[in-house]
């Protein structure tokens, strides 16, 4: 089950998991949108708003893994998780916000002893930064550091600015000694994308990979940086932005990363990796996670994509290439 599949990145979801074959149905919260929407793909739907209880669990009856694309998370991560929990119900979604990753934290005893998995952030930067990250750690002996960033392009969708104001947090945080913990906001630092354009100034910023790199590599010390073309965040009235961008848009708007692995020794260890643009992403990889959820790729408890489905999940992602540099 897709859960928001009307929203911008939900519908690419859908029709990308339908075109994988995937026994799928289709929910949201708005009866006529859902409806709608399934209909124009023949797909069964449900409708149902995550606040009761009772509604989420009847909703959830024959279904083994949900993935959740509606956002603000902050809404609707909480009860879809615990639903999840209490109907053994694999949870996916596609999160960029922090919190969400500390409820999986949080919950993720209790889903270990129902044997539900939570993935957070199945798709995005946790997978792109994820496997580039472990990708090169593989390769160095006693990992001390890992810096490691992301080139935003193209413009967002009307959904993910919203949620990302409604969940704007003021903490700069990196993690030191396997903790969290605040970070001066100027320290900025120069990566090459190997896009053209040389090196460039990325800004540190708290994005889930502190939590989700640090699970799946164990290495102590992370920071997260990101590079913003100038289309990327918007300067308008966020409820006058357009669904999303163009199929044409995403096609001009590649996504890149770059990553900087430090051994104990101090010898560094680089790579990037060049993807396709972020919505595109995010729905080709959500979807081929679900897939492989449903073949029996889980495992209970907070996972990261990474850690369960290995650093070569980026290669299943078509446009997607690393280069160790």
């Amino acid at each position: 089950m897709i859960y928001g599949a009307n929203g911008y990145t939900g519908r690419m979801a859908s029709l990308y998991a339908k075109s994988l074959g995937i026994d799928l149905i289709v929910a949201g919260r708005t009866d006529d949108k859902i409806n709608n929407f399934a209909s124009s793909l023949n797909l069964p739907c449900r409708v149902f708003d995550v606040t009761f209880s009772h509604l989420v669990d009847s909703a959830l009856n024959g279904v083994s893994v949900l993935l959740n694309c509606a956002g603000p998370f902050i809404r609707t991560a909480e009860p879809l998780m615990e639903a999840c929990i209490r109907n053994k119900v694999h949870y996916l979604d596609t999160a960029a916000e922090l919190d969400t990753y500390r409820l999986a934290e949080k919950l993720d005893q209790k889903s270990k002893e129902a044997n539900v998995m939570l993935m957070p952030g199945c798709g995005g930067s946790v997978a792109m930064l994820g496997c580039l990250a472990g990708h090169v750690v593989e390769r160095v002996q006693n990992a001390s550091r890992i810096d490691v960033a992301l080139h935003v392009a193209g413009p967002m969708s009307r959904g993910s600015a919203i949620s990302a104001a409604e969940n704007m947090t003021t903490e700069c945080l990196q993690r030191v000694d396997g903790e969290l913990v605040e970070q001066d906001a100027t320290n900025t630092s120069l990566f090459d994308f190997q896009d053209g354009n040389g090196y460039v100034t990325s800004h540190p910023i708290t994005l889930p990979d502190l939590i989700t790199i640090w699970k799946a590599t164990k290495v102590a010390n992370i920071r997260v940086f990101v590079h913003a073309s100038e289309t990327a965040f918007p300067t308008q009235a966020l409820d006058t932005l357009p669904d999303g961008p163009t199929s044409e848009e995403r096609d001009a708007h590649p996504y890149h990363a770059a990553v900087s692995v430090t051994a104990s020794d101090g010898v560094t260890s680089n790579a990037v990796l060049h993807t396709v643009n972020g919505y595109t992403f995010t729905s080709m990889a959500s979807a081929e996670a679900a897939k492989r959820v449903l073949a029996g790729e889980a495992q209970g408890g907070f996972q990261t994509p990474a850690f369960i489905f290995g650093n070569d999940f980026i290669k299943s992602i078509a446009g997607s290439n690393i280069i160790d540099l």
